[in-house]
């Protein structure tokens, strides 16, 4: 079922940005992620700043560790064809002087897996955000990113598919979000997918809690 975006996301949505000093907001393309874009090759990449570079596992726990973005072919593709290295924020990112919400790994103050999806040719295609559920009371605010989101790229424009409780998925304290969203913006293309909700074999504190978003550089034509 297609919805438009619920009040209270919309109402909230001009709060934040992501993960940019506010001056830089106003162009969500100067930057995709800090001074990462898509669409640069891995020769333009800078590795200050950031560590812990590894092959990505789909957001999730990182694998093999490798040297740096010029590695990125130890990596296997997945089903796209694409590389996914994950990496960490460096301590000495020059963002955390500006307020301790930058301190860490995080979005918007939210704590993530970033990783960066690459060509067989040295591309980056796609960035891919995923909260990684730590600590618990941040993992039971995931779903409220979007938020963040929308504000640094536009409430309009987004085509959103809700869907019911059901299949063993339950709501969680009056609270029931199992939602895909995407748009379209400029070259990009943006993916959304946010869950909250209890599934059947989940009890006591655990439960389905993360917002996962993807930055890709359309295809031409």
């Amino acid at each position: 079922m297609i919805r438009g975006l619920s009040f209270f996301m919309i109402a909230l949505a001009p709060m934040l940005l992501l993960d940019r000093p506010a001056a830089a907001a106003e162009n969500p393309l100067e930057g995709d992620l800090r001074d990462l874009s898509v669409g640069e090759s891995v020769e333009q990449l800078s590795s200050d700043h950031y560590v812990h570079f590894a092959c990505g596992n789909d957001g999730g726990e990182p694998g093999e560790a490798i040297d740096g973005w010029a590695d990125y072919a130890q990596c296997p593709a997945n089903r796209d064809g694409l590389h996914e290295v994950a990496f960490s924020y460096a301590e000495d990112n020059p963002w955390a002087a500006v307020s301790d919400k930058w301190e860490g790994t995080k979005v918007a103050g939210h704590p993530v897996q970033p990783s960066l999806l690459i060509t067989d040719d040295g591309m980056v295609k796609g960035i891919r955000i995923v909260t990684n559920g730590k600590p618990l009371y941040l993992k039971k605010k995931a779903f409220l990113l979007p938020i963040r989101i929308m504000g640094r790229y536009g409430r309009d424009g987004w085509t959103c598919e809700e869907h019911e409780p059901g299949g063993g998925k339950t709501a969680i304290g009056g609270m029931f979000i199992d939602r895909l969203c995407e748009k379209t913006f400029h070259d990009r293309r943006l993916i959304m997918k946010v869950d909250l909700y209890r599934t059947a074999e989940q009890h006591g504190q655990d439960f389905t809690g993360s917002t996962r978003f993807e930055i890709y550089k359309a295809d031409a034509g």
